[in-house]
C-alpha cells in the first residue's frame, strides 16, 4: 500500500477501473497484459490504525512518475500513492499476529519517487522468494531482471505482522537470483533471520478447486498503506505450466498493490506449505479501485522446488564443518550428506539425480551438536532408515536411530558400553556379517583394523575381528562399501601420501591385498572420503571433500572397482535449474 503526501491527479492507479469490456478474464487463452504483480512505490508515512479488509488480488506496484492508463490484470507492486485513509487489511481477511504466517516478508525497494513495496516469503534463514517484477526497472512494464545485487536498495522485514512494532528481523537484500521464464526471484539477505521459521515448500501441484491462503502487506479495501499483515482465502480455478489462476473465496478476498510476491500457500495439519507467489491481479475491491473481479495469477513454485532448494544452499558451504557423513536420509535411493554446521545444528543435504546437493532438512531438534567429534551414517538396526552413530567429546559412542524420511532422528542410546571411543582415529560404516545390518570398522591406535557387528537394536556387540593380518594400518581415511558388487563390503583407504587404494572384502571376513583406485596421489588434497550411491544406480561411488576449497566432489563408481572423474556437488547460482 502506498500513500502520497498530496493527490496525484494525473496518475491512474494500476487497476481495472477502465478495463475494456472485451478484456480477457484470468485463465483465458487470449492474450493477457504482461504487467508485474507486486512492486509498489511508496513514501514513508506515519502509522495508520488497522481496520478490516481483505488481501486484494492485485499484486500491484504503484509508480508515481509513470502512469498505466489502461486498466489490466496488473502486477501489484505498491508505489508512492495518493490518498490517505483508514488502515485496512492488505489481503482481505483478518490481520495476522506476529506468530501467524511470520514467514511473510515486507520488501521496501528504492527511495523517494522510486520507492516501491512488495511482499515475499522466507524460504530459508537467508533467502526470500518473491516476484521478479518487483525489481523491474518499471514494474508496469517488467522485463528480465538481472542476477546480482538489486539496482535499488532493498530492505526486508520478516516476522513483524504489525509494522509499527519492533519484532522480527530487518535485513538488506544483497543478491537476486531470478528464475528464467516466470515471475519469480530468490532474494538473499545480508544476514540470516533468527527466531522465524521459514515456510515449507510444496512438492505437489495445486489442483482446481483447492483452497489456498494468501498473505501480504499491500493495500486493502479501506486503506492505501496498512500497517499490518493480512491474509485471505482463495480458490484455485486453473493450473498452468508455470502459474495458477486463483479467485477470492468471497467478494472481500482480493490481492492489492503491495501484495506482489507475497506467499500463496496451503495449510495442512496446522502448517503452511508454500505453493506460489503472487504475480498479477484484477484488484477488485481494493482501495481506490472500481473493479469487482477478484481473480489473480500466482507463479507456481512446486515444480521448481529443486531449483529453490539448490539456490538457498549456494552460500551455505562455509557453515559446513568437517564433522560429516553420508547415507540416504530421505529414502529416495540416493546417498546424501549429513554434517554438523557451525551453529551446532545437524543438517542433511539431499543429493539430486545429477549429484548436485539440495538444502534438505535438519536432522535434530536443537543446536546441540557442537561437541560431537565424529558422525557415521548407516542402517545399524536394519530397519531401512538411515541412522547416525556419534562419537562425543566425552568419548561416548551414541546411536541416533532414523525414524522417518522427513523428520528428525530418534533419541540417542549408548552404542557401546563405555566411553573409550576417540574421534581422532579413522572409523567407517561396514557390514561385517550376513545380517544385513551395518556396523563399524575402526583403525585402532595399535595399527590394527577391527570390524564390529551390531545387534537388531543397532548397539554393537562385543565381538570383533581383525580385517587385516598385521598392525600396519596408519591410513588418513577409511571408508566402507561394496565396490565390486560381490556382496561383501570393501574398504577404501586414503594413505597419508595421497594414494587411494581399494581393499576388497571376501567370504573369509577379511580383506584382499590392495589395488590402486586412482592413478596418482592427488587425493592428498582431500580431507574426507565417504562412500555412497550418489545417483541411485546401485553402484558404490566416492564422495571427497577438498581441503582448500571445502567443496564436495562425487566420483561415480562402475561396479567393478573403477571411478569416474570427479564432479562438483555443491550448487552454484543458476537461473534455469
Amino acid at each position: 500500500m502506498v500513500r502520497l503526501s498530496q493527490p496525484a491527479t494525473t496518475v491512474t492507479p494500476l487497476g481495472l477501473a477502465s478495463t475494456p469490456a472485451n478484456w480477457p478474464a484470468p485463465g483465458s487463452t487470449d492474450s493477457q497484459p504482461d504487467v508485474p504483480f507486486g512492486a509498489a512505490l511508496r513514501q514513508a508515512i506515519g502509522p495508520t490504525a488497522p481496520s478490516t479488509s481483505c488481501i486484494r488480488k492485485t499484486i500491484v506496484s504503484e509508480l508515481r512518475p509513470r502512469a498505466a492508463s489502461t486498466a489490466v490484470l496488473v502486477a501489484v507492486v505498491a508505489a508512492a500513492g495518493v490518498l490517505t485513509g483508514t488502515s485496512a487489511q492488505a489481503v482481505a481477511g483478518a490481520p495476522a499476529s506476529d506468530a501467524s504466517y511470520a514467514f511473510t516478508a515486507k520488501l521496501d525497494i528504492g527511495d523517494g519517487d522510486q520507492k516501491r513495496s512488495c511482499s515475499g516469503a522466507l524460504v530459508s534463514p537467508q533467502w526470500v522468494a518473491t516476484a521478479s517484477s518487483c525489481f523491474a526497472d518499471d514494474p508496469a512494464q517488467p522485463g528480465a531482471v538481472g542476477a546480482g545485487r538489486p539496482k535499488l536498495k532493498t530492505v526486508a522485514t520478516v516476522g513483524r505482522a504489525d509494522l509499527s512494532g519492533t519484532g522480527g528481523v530487518v535485513s538488506e537484500v544483497v543478491e537476486l537470483v531470478p528464475r528464467e521464464g516466470r515471475d519469480l526471484v530468490m532474494a538473499r539477505l545480508a544476514s540470516p533471520v533468527t527466531g522465524v521459521n521459514p515456510v515449507a515448500l510444496a512438492t505437489t501441484a495445486p489442483a482446481p478447486g483447492e483452497e489456498l491462503r494468501v498473505a501480504g502487506y499491500g493495500r486493502t479495501k479501506e486503506a492505501w498503506l496498512p500497517n499490518n499483515l493480512h491474509t485471505a482465502a482463495f480458490t484455485v480455478t486453473t493450473v498452468a505450466s508455470t502459474s495458477l489462476d486463483i479467485d477470492g473465496k468471497s467478494a472481500t478476498d482480493a490481492i492489492c498493490k503491495g501484495d506482489t510476491g507475497g506467499p500463496t500457500f496451503r495449510e495442512k495439519g496446522g502448517k503452511a506449505e508454500l505453493v506460489a507467489v503472487n504475480s498479477r491481479s484484477w484488484q477488485g475491491g481494493c482501495f481506490g479501485e472500481s473493479e469487482t473481479r477478484t481473480g489473480a495469477v500466482a507463479t507456481r513454485l512446486d515444480d521448481v522446488n529443486s531449483w529453490i532448494q539448490k539456490t538457498r544452499l549456494t552460500n551455505e558451504l562455509p557453515t559446513v564443518t568437517d564433522v560429516m557423513t553420508s547415507a540416504d536420509f530421505n529414502g529416495d535411493g540416493r546417498t546424501d550428506i549429513a554434517a554438523v554446521l557451525t551453529d551446532g545444528s545437524l543438517h542433511a543435504f539431499y543429493a539430486g539425480p545429477d549429484g548436485t546437493l539440495e538444502y534438505g532438512r535438519n536432522l535434530w531438534k536443537d543446536n546441540g551438536w557442537k561437541t560431537v567429534k565424529k558422525i557415521i551414517g548407516g542402517d545399524f538396526n536394519g530397519d531401512g532408515k538411515a541412522d547416525i552413530a556419534a562419537i562425543t567429546g566425552a568419548k561416548a559412542l551414541l546411536l541416533y536411530p532414523g525414524t522417518s524420511n522427513t523428520g528428525t532422528l530418534g533419541e540417542s542410546r549408548k552404542m557401546w558400553h563405555d566411553n573409550s571411543w576417540t574421534g581422532d582415529l579413522p572409523v567407517t560404516r561396514f557390514k561385517s556379517d550376513t545380517s544385513g545390518r551395518d556396523a563399524l570398522a575402526v583403525q585402532a591406535a595399535d595399527g590394527g583394523l577391527l570390524a564390529y557387528t551390531s545387534r537388531p537394536d543397532g548397539v554393537l556387540t562385543s565381538t570383533t575381528r581383525q580385517l587385516w593380518p598385521d598392525k600396519t594400518w596408519t591410513k588418513k581415511v577409511v571408508a566402507g562399501g561394496d565396490f565390486n558388487q560381490d556382496g561383501w563390503d570393501d574398504i577404501v583407504a586414503l594413505a597419508t601420501d595421497g594414494n587411494l587404494h581399494l581393499y576388497k572384502g571376501n567370504a573369509k571376513g577379511t580383506l584382499d591385498a590392495a589395488s590402486s583406485l586412482w592413478p596418482d596421489k592427488s587425493w592428498a588434497g582431500m580431507k574426507a572420503v565417504h562412500v555412497g550411491d550418489v545417483n541411485g544406480d546401485g553402484k558404490s561411488d566416492l564422495i571427497g571433500r577438498q581441503t582448500t576449497s571445502n567443496n564436495f566432489f562425487w566420483y561415480a563408481g562402475d561396479g567393478s572397482g573403477n571411478l569416474a572423474l570427479g564432479k562438483t556437488m555443491w550448487p552454484t547460482v543458476s537461473t534455469t535449474s
